[in-house]
């Protein structure tokens, strides 16, 4: 296993991301092969290893960097609305974050298929991980006076079937998705987030 400075670590790190982030893009998560992300990168094959077991693993990490830039974005979002009802606010920032995906395109491909597939080729740890991370960004709703009813892990878990509905219906561009998705996180956050009294 090769050993690297932490300046070397963060350089191949920020160069798997960037390279693995176009490639996936452009191909897919299927289509592009570890040979592909190491080439791209200028690294060898056993340094890619250093840092990940598998073409997925890397993936997720990505996913994972660019959902916390939508959350990020959406600091200034949850500022600008902190005056509203806690229902209200989480709608309208469920549905600005997912406007926000298209800033990010390897996002957008996150159907179905991408996560079934990610599923069986990740370990559970790994999947585990990845819905945590989901929990502790929306305890930054709290801040707002958002309780949800159901543990962070339910309610991170009913987002994530959300989000996977989202990409089902952005594959299908058809032109009342929009209404059909807005009606789903109005029943959603109806039911997952308690009422100001609670």
């Amino acid at each position: 296993m090769p050993k690297f400075s932490e300046n070397e670590k963060k350089i191949i790190r920020e160069k798997l991301f960037t390279e693995g982030e176009r490639l996936f893009t452009l191909h897919g998560i299927k289509k592009v092969t570890v040979d592909d992300l190491v080439n791209a990168a200028g690294i060898a094959k056993g340094s890619f290893y250093a840092f990940y077991t598998n073409k997925e693993h890397l993936y997720m990490d990505i996913s994972e960097s660019l959902q916390k830039q939508v959350w990020n974005d959406m600091d200034d979002f949850l500022e600008k609305n902190r005056n509203l009802n806690t229902k209200e606010i989480t709608k309208r920032v469920l549905m600005y974050s997912f406007s926000q995906l298209y800033k990010y395109p390897m996002l957008l491909q996150n159907t179905g298929e991408t996560t079934d597939y990610l599923f069986r080729k990740l370990p559970k740890e790994v999947i585990e991980a990845h819905t945590r991370e989901d929990g502790n960004e929306l305890l930054r709703l709290q801040k707002y006076g958002v309780r949800f009813r159901y543990g962070i892990e339910v309610t991170a878990k009913v987002l994530q079937a959300l989000a996977l509905s989202f990409f089902q219906l952005e594959s299908e561009k058809n032109d009342s998705n929009h209404k059909v998705f807005e009606i789903m996180v109005n029943g959603i956050v109806n039911e997952i987030v308690g009422d100001e009294n609670d």
